[in-house]
């Protein structure tokens, strides 16, 4: 059975009835508002005339409408209708009270068919044939697009309020949010609490001395009746609890900011507290127990880059505490954590540190690689250059003729023996040809291979004693030289249980140099004598740099044929995208390496 206007000899029925907000249940003296009992008043009158049981009714007092995932009385109701099977139809004031979402729609419609179900809607009712289903599923996404358009409409003005400093939603505890008359009209806007900002301002203060725990300061606020604004459900409020004190004194709200979707912006709102308190407050949080911002004191150069041996499972930092209370940390498996049980052991962080920093040698250049290298890069310039020059001179060449050819068209235009639309389509595409042809003029990549071999040869020279360039960095910059160099190393013990790391992935700014060595070593070539071969020299080039020339290579445009060829079409990416910033490329282990003079940072203390 599917929808339809009325059914054939009555039934059992159950009535859904929701709104979406509170705001629409809180409206009147009644508790449900004006629009819960209109909509109970019509489903009834529904129900009575089609000589309808009505056997339940399931009320959703200010429940979103976008996902039936979220909304408790509807779900208890398709529980019922699949257990007890005594109901026939459900009634509702408008599709949209039962469904913003068409998939959720689509599913639900096809349970209750099986089950013997239908909907019957005061509203926008259809009937139980292939053209009412057509309309069902009209009206069912025409609900879900105007929920959306809703959303986001509502999305644009809230955020727009709070790039004006104004505070969408519900203010804080410690102001409140009131309507004030400006130039004869309403303006919604927060003011402080007289109440409740002192006491709100006190648990600042008092947290700042570091000499009060949470629960301590929980019950100095019941004590200075410090509680949460009155509701229907509590109309005295309740008791501020420890949660809610963690929130409030890591709100920038109090500083006078207003974040919206993670954007700060300054508030039209009055400050409660002073930066320079804000910030004690933070370093007590800090500092107490774990309780200031996590990724902060967890942080660790190699969090992210090192990963099991044995299950392939990312290692993560564990702390571990003495009797004295000094604190550990350590690698540990993600997997040992699972059912699965890996096994393998946890690693003092000092320990794969050092292991780390070994690692490095294995990607070290003998001086003569490097200088083989360097030179093969050179050719490859030196080459492309050449043949540049070249495809440049015909192209010019190409374009010369084209403009004689055109002129001799354009003579022929009015003569009596020759077409003139054919002339005209002739001098079209002849305009079509000499514009790709500019385009590739305007274009020169050997700018751009001259900055690869200028970015290539300064990171063969760090090569040549990679750890002790490691070694010698201090931890942020360690981060960007591993972000350079490896995307993913493993970890795992040996027979003396020993940390052993093995590289998994190099980045793309490294590998073909990496590549084009291990190439080298094992087919014996002496670097010595420069014999590589075109594939060797094309392996030096650092795949960080985009292709210099487009993907046709360099052939010539074909402009015999009226339409251009698909290669002729294809792009290389430009070259002009070759990061400059510290930690992007090959540049940014120039930067790296910049940092450091003999072994450490310039006027830095020893490590």
């Amino acid at each position: 059975m599917n929808d339809q206007t009325g059914p054939q000899g009555g039934g059992r029925a159950v009535i859904y009835l929701r709104v979406s907000s509170k705001g629409q249940v809180e409206t009147d003296y009644d508790s449900e508002g004006n629009s819960i009992p209109a909509q109970r008043k019509a489903c009834l009158q529904l129900a009575e005339r089609l000589g309808l049981t009505v056997v339940e009714e399931y009320v959703e007092p200010g429940k979103s409408g976008r996902s039936i995932d979220g909304r408790p009385a509807f779900r208890r109701m398709m529980g019922r209708i699949r257990n007890q099977h005594d109901v026939d139809h459900v009634v509702v004031y408008m599709r949209s009270r039962l469904f913003r979402d068409a998939t959720d729609a689509g599913l639900t419609k096809r349970e209750l068919r099986s089950l013997g179900v239908s909907i019957l809607s005061v509203k926008d009712p259809t009937d139980d044939t292939p053209t009412g289903d057509l309309m069902a599923h009209m009206v069912d996404g025409f609900n879900e697009y105007q929920s959306r358009v809703s959303g986001q409409d509502i999305a644009y003005k809230m955020e727009a309020k709070a790039a004006r400093g104004g505070t969408p939603g519900r203010a804080p505890l410690g102001y409140l949010n009131v309507r004030e008359s400006v130039d004869g009209h309403e303006v919604r806007t927060v003011a402080l609490d007289p109440d409740r900002a002192p006491l709100v301002k006190m648990l600042f203060e008092r947290y700042a001395t570091g000499q009060h725990s949470f629960p301590q300061l929980r019950k100095l606020a019941a004590s200075a009746g410090l509680r949460t604004r009155p509701t229907r459900r509590y109309p005295a409020g309740t008791a501020v609890s420890i949660n809610k004190i963690g929130q409030m004194l890591r709100d920038r709200y109090y500083l006078g900011y207003v974040t919206f979707n993670g954007t700060e912006y300054p508030g039209r709102h009055e400050p409660l507290i002073t930066p320079e308190l804000f910030d004690k407050v933070q370093t007590v949080l800090y500092e107490q127990h774990g309780a200031g911002t996590r990724d902060r004191k967890w942080d660790h150069y190699l969090k992210g880059l090192v990963w099991c041996g044995r299950c392939g499972r990312r290692l993560i930092i564990e702390r571990a505490k003495s009797k004295t209370g000094r604190l550990y940390f350590y690698f540990l498996c993600m997997g040992r954590n699972e059912r699965s049980g890996c096994n393998l052991p946890r690693f003092a962080t000092a320990t794969v540190e050092r292991t780390v920093a070994a690692h490095y040698a294995t990607i070290a250049f003998s001086p003569a690689e490097a200088a083989e290298a360097k030179q093969g890069l050179a050719d490859v310039a030196s080459s492309n250059r050449a043949t540049t020059a070249t495809l440049r001179r015909n192209l010019k060449r190409e374009r010369t003729r084209l403009d004689a050819l055109e002129s001799q068209i354009v003579e022929l235009l009015g003569h009596p023996d020759w077409p003139t639309e054919k002339l005209t389509s002739r001098i079209s595409d002849i305009r079509t040809q000499r514009d790709a042809i500019d385009a590739q003029l305007a274009t020169d990549h050997r700018p751009h291979l001259d900055k690869a071999a200028g970015i290539v040869a300064p990171l063969l020279d760090l090569l040549a004693d990679p750890r002790g360039l490691y070694e010698g960095l201090l931890d942020e910059e360690r981060k960007t030289l591993n972000s350079i160099c490896f995307t993913k190393l493993t970890l795992d013990a040996d027979e003396t249980h020993q940390p052993v790391v093995t590289t998994t992935a190099t980045t793309a700014t490294i590998a073909p140099l990496l590549a084009y060595r291990d190439r080298t070593r094992e087919s014996g070539t002496n670097p010595e004598a420069g014999t590589a071969d075109d594939n060797d020299v094309q392996m030096c080039r650092s795949s960080s740099l985009n292709p210099m020339v487009e993907l046709r290579g360099f052939e010539p445009l074909t402009f015999s044929l009226r339409t251009r060829r698909a290669t002729n079409c294809a792009k290389a990416p430009c070259g002009d995208k070759i990061s400059t910033a510290p930690g992007g490329g090959c540049e940014g282990a120039v930067w790296a390496a910049s940092r450091i003079r003999g072994g450490r940072r310039s006027g830095d203390p020893a490590r």
